[in-house]
């Protein structure tokens, strides 16, 4: 496997495929197309490869959220629904792309979801069909169950965390007449998304486990794969129908390069820049185009619009006593706790503060949950402290309602011809009725739970840590709600000419070209999509791999 930087090391061949995008499903179909030894593969990789203590060790996610590192630095426009505040998107820049810098969550989505993508029309999509691919993608440490993968690349792994205030929030979900289930990812065909769980974990053996990591390490031996990084695609030249060639900025020198394409074009280069390479290639919305000062080669009008993401808000509670990873992050412990966990994945520095997820429907006759309940055992302002100096930050602990189900949708947009400069992402986040009463609802249900007897013990106070009144209480949400970076449905597959792609996940209208990231839902699932997107690339991967018939 030819690891490469400078773009004048790059071998002379003629690929087979071409992977856009080192994300997370670039790399799983970088792997699988590559085990056969006759196939060429070239995947190429906007960010840098890294090993980085902060990628590997679970707790250090803490920092590259707060720093933004191997991030795109991306946000939103200004969102009116949003007392006019531009929203941070982050994105992975960095080889593995956003499984190298999200929150570790391995959530597949309710069966409903996938059967309702295929009763939308995109067949091969139910869950029956995909479920085998989540299987492949998973090596699960857990209790073996049918439903599960064993023996995949990517190890999965329920949340190590021993807080006791995870066992009260579960006792106040039975209380409050919610289920406390086993495995949200090993439901029955038929069986609703609903409930109250152990967080599963992309954690193995200790350390975060990326596409790169799990996909990528150990294959140092296969001469027919090549990964040429710090190198961005800006442009897709056409000969007719076929991609024929693909233009490069690479390298801190900014040099320009193009390659022939020979064989397939994937490009994987997620929700925003996928779009953004097809419109700076001349295919999008006619208006957009012009507008941007782009020739339009192929008129597409779907791409960058349907953009979907998840919004979230957090309510906050303060804490009576301190909790376990308030001790962690004493600095004496830091000192030794986080070298511990970088070198031999052992320690504390290896379990997260967030380790429970639940999941409800608004309505029995729902078949996918509507929120999705996120938990963290400690503030957003925890940091390292030292007793010498004070008795470190105040603890608390959150829940996060998360909106599955948007019927806002937004648009990405090129914003002119220098194709380095970001996409215009407009989210329209929360612009509709319907999705601010279903978040309402939500906290509604977070607070209740919140105030059950057996969260008692663990609140300092009992007053409402959010406004009462519905008006001040939605002002607080526009004021407060950010995405749980999920963004999907760039680039839809269905069954109608004006849906960017077909069921196959090919480009209409090309012959050669396919689109094979989370840009390509046609719908949000109930959940983090970075399982789904795995399983996507599992399922294109075995396509490709197969004779025509």
């Amino acid at each position: 496997m030819p690891l490469i930087s400078n773009i004048e090391n790059l071998p002379e061949l003629a690929f087979d495929f071409v992977i856009v995008g080192g994300g997370s499903a670039g790399c799983v179909l970088a792997s699988r197309l590559s085990e056969d030894n006759a196939c060429k593969v070239l995947l190429v990789e906007s960010g840098a490869y890294s090993r980085h203590p902060l990628i590997r060790v679970p707790t250090g996610v803490g920092i590259i959220w707060k720093q933004r590192l191997f991030d795109w630095q991306l946000n939103s426009t200004e969102t009116p629904s949003l007392n006019q505040r531009k929203i941070e998107l982050m994105r992975g820049k960095v080889l593995g792309g956003s499984s190298a810098i999200n929150a570790m969550s391995h959530v597949r989505g309710a069966p409903a979801d996938y059967d309702g993508w295929h009763d939308a029309g995109c067949d091969g999509w139910s869950y029956d069909e995909v479920a085998p691919f989540f299987r492949k993608s998973e090596n699960w440490i857990g209790p073996p169950t049918d439903h599960r993968g064993c023996g995949g690349p990517i190890s999965v792994s329920p949340a190590q965390s021993v807080d006791p205030l995870y066992e009260a929030w579960f006792e106040a979900a039975k209380s409050c007449g919610h289920e406390v289930i086993e495995d949200y990812n090993a439901l029955p065909h038929g069986v609703p998304l609903e409930g109250f769980a152990r967080s599963q974990q992309t954690i193995g053996n200790g350390y975060r486990v990326t596409a790169s990591s799990a996909y990528l390490e150990g294959q140092q031996n296969r001469p027919n794969l090549c990964i040429l990084t710090q190198t961005h695609v800006t442009r897709i030249n056409f000969v007719g129908n076929r991609a024929q060639q693909i233009d490069v900025i690479s390298g801190r020198d900014r040099c320009q390069k193009s390659f022939v394409i020979d064989g397939t074009l994937i490009l994987s280069a997620g929700a925003f820049y996928t779009p953004h390479i097809l419109m700076h290639s001349g295919i999008g919305p006619e208006k957009v185009l012009r507008q941007a000062g782009l020739s339009l080669r192929h008129k597409s009008e779907a791409v960058g619009r349907n953009y979907r993401d998840h919004i979230a808000v957090q309510i906050n509670f303060r804490r009576s006593q301190k909790g376990e990873f308030h001790r962690q992050m004493r600095l004496d412990q830091l000192m030794v706790q986080f070298p511990m966990a970088a070198l031999f994945g052992r320690g504390s520095a290896t379990r997260l503060p967030g380790a429970m997820h639940g999941f409800v429907r608004l309505e029995s006759s729902n078949a996918s949950p509507d929120i999705q309940f996120l938990f963290r055992g400690a503030p957003k302002h925890a940091a390292p402290w030292w007793p010498i100096i004070s008795s470190g930050y105040e603890d608390g602990f959150g829940i996060r309602p998360v909106l599955l189900h948007p019927t806002s949708h937004g648009t990405v947009e090129a914003v002119n011809t220098n194709p380095l400069n970001a996409p215009r992402i407009d989210g329209h986040y929360l612009q509709t009725t319907d999705d601010m009463e279903r978040l309402l609802e939500g906290v509604d249900i977070a607070l209740t739970l919140a105030d059950d007897n057996a969260l008692g013990p663990f609140r300092k106070d009992r007053k409402s840590p959010i406004p009462s009144k519905r008006e001040q209480r939605i002002d607080w949400i526009r004021q407060t709600a950010v995405t749980a970076h999920h963004p999907c449905g760039t680039c839809r597959m269905g069954p109608d000419e004006s849906d960017p792609l077909t069921t196959d996940l090919r480009l209409r209208g090309f012959d050669n070209l396919l689109v094979v990231d989370a840009s390509a839902f046609p719908r949000t699932v109930s959940g983090n999509i970075n399982a789904c997107v795995y399983m996507m690339a599992e399922k294109i991967a075995e396509t490709l791999k197969s004779p025509s018939p």
